[in-house]
């Protein structure tokens, strides 16, 4: 799963890294979620209808498990990336490997889908994500909020 994430991540970003000038207002990103039988479950934020991710989490269904992937320029990626929501922050040491894009890196982190701030992520739609020199708002509304909830609620050990 983490070979077949992280290149579907590198692929979704290839566009957004290769961007030659960011237009002076940004788009607006919002959640989507995708669920395969091979891939599990997969929740991203990012431009709608492009490949713009600034985050992606996925799971096999049931395991208890997450993976938190972003994506950086190869010469300033960090082995870091935080989560905060509501009060609560979760700091997770990441692996930083090379692309199949050459110029960009995969930082990739594994945690446990029941931490504090992904708990108050998935029933407030809150969540700051920071790490690779920027901190970002990734708020779930209307209907992204059912989308994040469903997420963990994949994800999630079934009892």
């Amino acid at each position: 799963m983490r070979t077949r994430s992280a290149l579907g991540l590198a692929a979704a970003l290839t566009l957004a890294a290769c961007a030659h000038e960011a237009p002076q207002s940004a788009p607006p990103m919002s959640w989507s979620l995708n669920h395969t039988e091979s891939e599990g479950a997969k929740l991203a934020y990012g431009v709608p209808q492009t490949d713009q991710v600034l985050v992606m989490m996925t799971c096999q269904m049931h395991s208890g498990r997450v993976e938190v992937s972003m994506t950086a320029p190869q010469d300033r990626a960090q082995g870091r990336i935080g989560l905060a929501s509501r009060g609560e922050r979760l700091e997770l040491a990441a692996d930083v490997a090379p692309s199949p894009m050459g110029d960009v890196a995969l930082v990739m982190a594994h945690t446990d889908a029941g931490q504090p701030a992904l708990d108050r992520f998935a029933r407030s739609g809150d969540l700051t994500v920071s790490g690779q020199g920027r901190a970002v708002k990734a708020a779930a509304r209307g209907e992204d909020r059912t989308k994040v909830a469903d997420f963990f609620g994949a994800c999630r050990r079934s009892a």
